[in-house]
């Protein structure tokens, strides 16, 4: 996977302010301490005039279709219609990498899938029909561009543990890219959980991945309520 920014709005920090000021923000306020009290408090509109374009190189149709789900974004993904796949490269992951026998059947398995892309190209079938042998696991390349309103949302749900490994990690790649430009707006933010001081999530925390979560450990400084912890306490109130 290789993520590229290609393009953000610069000056983001003062269109952020100016468009808050619009709202009745006082003209005495610095920019960023704005900008930091908008993200603070989730007055989030103001957000949406900065935008981000990323070219994500090597990710796999599983994850563009999960980028689908984002909906408020562009998304532009290499057209299997148009492009040759003979010589597609895949996502493998790490659960098999750790399994020898699983490796094996896994890339076996891939090889033939493009072995059958080619033989039903040479049988003069049309890019358009002979894609949909295609793997979910293939590599797609994607331009996409999001606000920062809907990066947060993106980057929230992203960089849980239960997130698919996957899409963590391009939540990862984001993240780290937009922090260092963006940092009042950026730096702090993590999981919904960090976000929001609560975590949404609540049974499935307690799932494989959820116990994985650094934030679930009562009596730990780190530690974040989830909703229904907050219900259950109101509740005895």
């Amino acid at each position: 996977m290789k993520v590229k920014l290609l393009k953000y709005t610069k000056g983001g920090t003062e269109l952020i302010a100016k468009s808050a000021r619009v709202s009745g923000v006082p003209e005495d306020i610095p920019d960023r301490e704005i900008v930091r009290m908008i993200v603070e408090n989730d007055y989030s509109s103001a957000l949406e005039h900065i935008h981000f374009t990323f070219d994500l190189q090597d990710i796999s149709i599983a994850l563009s279709r999960e980028l689908l789900e984002h909906r408020i974004a562009s998304h532009t993904a290499r057209s299997t219609r148009y492009v040759e796949e003979a010589n597609f490269g895949y996502f493998v992951p790490k659960e098999f990498q750790r399994n020898k026998n699983a490796l094996k059947l896994y890339n076996d398995t891939i090889k033939q899938i493009a072995s059958a892309y080619r033989e039903l190209r040479n049988m003069k079938s049309t890019r358009e029909s002979a894609r949909y042998v295609l793997p979910l696991a293939a590599y797609t390349n994607y331009v996409w561009t999001i606000n920062a309103r809907s990066l947060i949302n993106f980057l929230g749900l992203r960089l849980c543990v239960r997130a698919s490994p996957e899409i963590r990690e391009l939540a990862r790649q984001v993240h780290k890219t937009v922090a260092k430009i963006y940092p009042e707006i950026f730096r702090n933010l993590g999981c919904r959980g960090v976000n929001l001081a609560v975590c949404p999530e609540n049974e499935v925390r307690d799932s494989p991945q959820g116990r994985l979560c650094s934030y679930k450990r009562k009596g730990s400084g780190a530690f974040i309520p989830t909703k229904r912890d907050v219900r259950e306490r109101k509740e005895r109130e």
